[in-house]
């Protein structure tokens, strides 16, 4: 007996695999990971009111129409060649259709399909005469697994006349032997309520299409699912075939949930720490009482106080306690997310019970340039034991080979450390969303410095909470400096998700603080070491900058002067240089990413904990915010220029933040003795925040900063509290400080009343954008006329249009990325304004034929980057042309010292 559309080709290479037979690999496969995923299985049949093996069965079977589209004779036609010989006496092909088979699809189940569930085939339903809309919450289901390529379907412009007759009779006939496989034996099952499962139906579909996504993508890898053209194989014996297949496939891949560790304390989870040396934070995170269902807490408390392994361990208390898998820590920044990777791949096998072997992985878009995470990925076929003998005591790091070939998988593997855009695009209309959504699922997520969001970031980060609320999952929130009114933003947007009440902090003046949604807050002390007084005195010229950190580096002490602006920081650079500074380090963001990670590296050995007091001696950095946050740096001597007041806080952090000695050298931790340099002080480069300042207050002396931040009025509210107090206490003066620029009822001169005018005009304009360009969880999985576009078209943060640089010189005539081996285009990137730097400037002769072909071998071939061709010019500097936006020739350097700029003459207006 002939497989029923065996006629239809699924996959083909220089052979082809049946339609119908993919249709099953895919079923299985996502029938497989259902099992074996009790939570996410449990979660979805209860939100349906479905028992869990009639859900299974539903599903898998709306699983196999995932394609259903191929029948359609304008897909068949990609591949006339194979057709003919499946299809021997067919008629010529005359049809074509501008709509992918994932839009036919939904196509042909809304004008064919539905109409034989609602007369009562395929599924069985007691009695009801509630079956119409209960097949219209099956719309949902079929827009899920019908838009299998990452994107709902489209159906607009759609012709039913993509199919022949002979197309939708083969359809109907596989889908009648599908169903008598997949359904036999189900008893028929009463829908209590019709319109709460078709409202279910909606929400949930973010998963649902998850799950097919993932399914697809592991039902389609030959490595584990051969092709079969055998037409007589038959559907029922196949099916077993692709049921033995799948559970191989699914265990291989690590996409499955790890067994947690029992509840641990923190000494066992963090062996490294001293015995006594728990914060009051982390004292209060280990002995709280768990509340019922998922969990929110927010966590503020001043840096250094141990934020991070508080969170985690909440995160392995949910896991021990049954409500979570795993976790994924979110940061800022990509610098700062491989850092909290590192610092994860010491702890997080602990987090699983032994015998686990669970998947760590790095999510970022330049991940795989960090040589911890290449050298972590085990081969496709590893052995069990690969992961290492002792693995829970080395926590050797580890990830599955499938997990790790894609940013988008990467939140599937059970334990993960990114930035928080790889979260944000899950709640963007970009393509694969709901593999990413699918990968939060059942997980913590703990997001670090939740106060340096921008409006846009804010607003993506309430929608994100929303949606994993909405899937029962649970949210940790750390900051230093969180202001009152983002932290109730952030924890309504987590309550509406999970159809919670909301419940705000009774003590909104109080820090440290542990809020804990729905059960109430903590007021705490901090550690004692880490609190402290920073004096605040201000320069208010270039000259008594360049003098102090002269002075500085004269008696042996490391200084650190934080810019606004990138061009601000090349220009003091140069002023100390000419000065007759020496040891000098310009750290920026607009280096390659070779030199950048050189730069960090090194700043990072000198200045951070181990920094030996030699090596820090007389040392002067220039940085800009790149060093602002989550880096552990310590310099004895700091200049900020002006900036908001949570940012003077954070870069305050990077002041005499571990205790040393007199020469610098760090004292152990059994050495009683405080820190030897005396009362820490900030030196903030400023215009003085009188009263009768005038419009140009800020811009007269920083012109740059003036752009960077635009609400001038709390610029001076910040540097007007800072000056009255003198200073300021941690963790004392936090939270007033925080509420003095940010709270109501502050006054400040009217002339700046504009600036704070305009910066909440565009705090609004982002917001709403954000709004805009955020999903609906009720919405659920539809085209919604957003343009779904890829990940590199969605920003997960607004600015102004960039440009990346791939940086070539010549070598043998051929045009070679700047910083040559392992991911040489990747490492010779740089970002510029795209206003800048918009295209290439056409080069002469044979370097211009050399340009095109490396244009072509370039990862992305040019779809995403512009060449830039260097020629050496004087003192080992690089020079080279582009076109700006309007289309002009423009000229930029490059020195591994300096990064990246251009002629002096166009940088006049330059901020970023």
């Amino acid at each position: 007996m002939y497989t029923a559309g065996a006629g239809y080709w699924g996959k083909t290479r220089a052979a082809w695999h049946l339609l119908p037979y993919h249709c099953l690999d895919v079923a299985a496969v996502g029938r497989e990971y259902l099992l074996r995923h009790p939570r996410l299985c449990r979660f979805l049949a209860q939100a349906l009111g479905l028992p869990e093996p009639v859900f299974i069965a539903w599903f898998s079977f709306f699983l196999a129409l995932h394609d259903i589209g191929k029948f359609a004779e304008t897909f068949q036609a990609q591949r006339s060649d194979v057709l003919r010989q499946l299809q021997a006496e067919r008629p010529p092909l005359s049809k074509t259709s501008p709509q992918r088979h994932d839009s036919l699809g939904y196509l042909l189940w809304s004008d064919l399909l539905r109409a034989r569930l609602r007369r009562g085939d395929w599924l069985q339903l007691t009695a009801s005469t509630q079956r119409g809309r209960i097949v219209n919450g099956l719309d949902a289901w079929a827009a899920a697994v019908t838009g299998h390529h990452g994107q709902p379907p489209q159906v607009a412009g759609a012709r039913v006349d993509a199919f022949s007759e002979a197309d939708q009779q083969a359809a109907l006939a596989f889908v009648d032997e599908l169903a008598a496989l997949l359904l036999a034996g189900l008893d028929a099952v009463e829908v209590a309520d019709a319109k709460a499962f078709a409202d279910a139906s909606r929400r949930l579909s973010w998963w649902l299409a998850g799950i097919t996504v993932l399914a697809d993508w592991i039902g389609s890898n030959t490595r584990w699912f051969d092709f079969c053209d055998d037409p007589a194989y038959g559907l029922a014996r196949y099916w077993q075939r692709a049921c033995r297949q799948a559970a191989e496939a699914v265990a291989e891949c690590g996409v499955l949930p790890a067994a947690s560790a029992a509840e641990q304390t923190l000494a066992t989870l963090f062996p490294q720490l001293p015995a006594a040396g728990a914060s009051p934070l982390q004292q209060c995170a280990a002995t709280l009482t768990l509340g019922d269902g998922p969990q929110l807490f927010v966590l503020e408390d001043v840096t250094g106080a141990g934020k991070t392994e508080a969170a985690l361990l909440l995160a392995q208390r949910l896991m021990a306690a049954g409500r979570a898998d795993g976790l994924y820590f979110a940061l800022p920044t990509m610098a700062t997310a491989t850092a909290m990777y590192a610092r994860l791949g010491r702890v997080y096998a602990r987090l699983f019970a032994p015998g686990e072997r669970p998947s760590l992985v790095l999510a970022h878009g330049m991940r795989d340039l960090d040589p911890q995470f290449r050298a972590s990925i085990l081969a496709p076929a590893a052995a069990e034991d690969d992961y290492g003998a002792g693995a829970l005591e080395a926590a050797s790091v580890r990830c599955r080979a499938w997990l790790a070939d894609s940013r988008k998988k990467a939140l599937l593997a059970q334990v993960g450390a990114g930035t928080i855009d790889q979260g944000l695009l899950g709640v963007l209309p970009t393509r694969h969303q709901s593999l990413r959504l699918l990968g939060l699922f059942g997980k913590v997520l703990i997001c670090d410095e939740v106060h340096a969001s921008e409006p846009y970031v804010h607003r993506l980060l309430q929608s994100l909470l929303r949606f994993h609320a909405a899937a029962g999952g649970s949210a940790i929130l750390l900051s230093a400096t969180l202001p009152t009114q983002m932290r109730a933003e952030l924890m309504r947007a987590w309550a509406e998700g999970g159809g919670r009440e909301l419940r705000l902090p009774t003590q909104p003046g109080a820090y440290p603080l542990l809020t804990q949604a729905g059960v109430g807050e903590r007021a705490l002390a901090t550690r004692a070491a880490v609190a402290r007084r920073v004096a605040v005195r201000r320069l208010d010229s270039i000259e008594q900058v360049i003098a102090s950190l002269r002075a500085a580096a004269a008696a042996g002490r490391c200084a650190c002067w934080i810019r606004n602006s990138v061009a601000d920081a090349r220009e003091a650079f140069a002023a100390l240089a000419a000065a007759g500074v020496e040891s000098l380090t310009l750290f920026h963001a607009r280096f390659s990413v070779a030199d950048r990670q050189r730069i960090e590296q090194a700043v990072v050995a000198r200045f951070g904990y181990d920094g030996a007091a030699a090596g820090r001696a007389g040392q002067i950095v220039i940085a800009t915010q790149v060093v602002e946050q989550s880096l552990d740096l310590d310099f004895d001597v700091l200049v900020s220029d002006l900036a908001p007041i949570d940012a003077l806080i954070q870069r305050a952090g990077r002041l005499c933040r571990h205790r040393r000695d007199e020469h610098g050298a760090l004292r152990a931790a059994a050495d009683p003795q405080p820190d030897a340099r005396g009362e820490p002080c900030l030196w903030l480069y400023g215009p003085a925040p009188r009263s009768d300042v005038d419009a140009d207050w800020l811009r007269r002396l920083l012109p740059r900063a003036a752009r960077v931040y635009p609400n001038h009025r709390q610029l001076w509210l910040g540097a007007h509290e800072l000056e009255r107090r003198g200073g300021f206490a941690m963790p004392d003066d936090a939270r007033a400080l925080i509420e003095t620029v940010y709270g109501d009822g502050a006054e400040a001169p009217g002339v700046l009343d504009q600036s704070d005018i305009d910066a909440d005009g565009a705090r609004h304009a982002a917001t709403t954008q954000a709004q805009l360009n955020a999903l609906d969880p009720g919405q659920g999985y539809q085209h919604d006329g957003f343009t779904w576009a890829d990940e590199r078209l969605t920003p997960t943060r607004l600015g102004e249009a960039e440009t990346l640089l791939r940086l070539a010189v010549l070598r043998d005539g051929e045009w070679c990325p700047l910083h040559a081996g392992v991911a040489g285009w990747e490492r010779s990137q740089v970002r510029v304004l795209a206003r800048y730097a918009k295209a290439r400037a056409a080069l002469d002769g044979a370097d211009e034929t050399a340009a095109q072909q490396a244009e072509a071998a370039l990862p992305d071939r040019g779809r995403w980057s512009v060449l830039l061709p260097l020629y050496p010019g004087a003192a080992g500097r690089w020079h080279g042309e582009v076109l700006d936006a309007a289309g002009r020739r423009r000229t930029l350097h490059y020195d591994v010292r300096l990064g990246l700029w251009r002629d002096e003459e166009q940088e006049k207006d330059e901020t970023s």
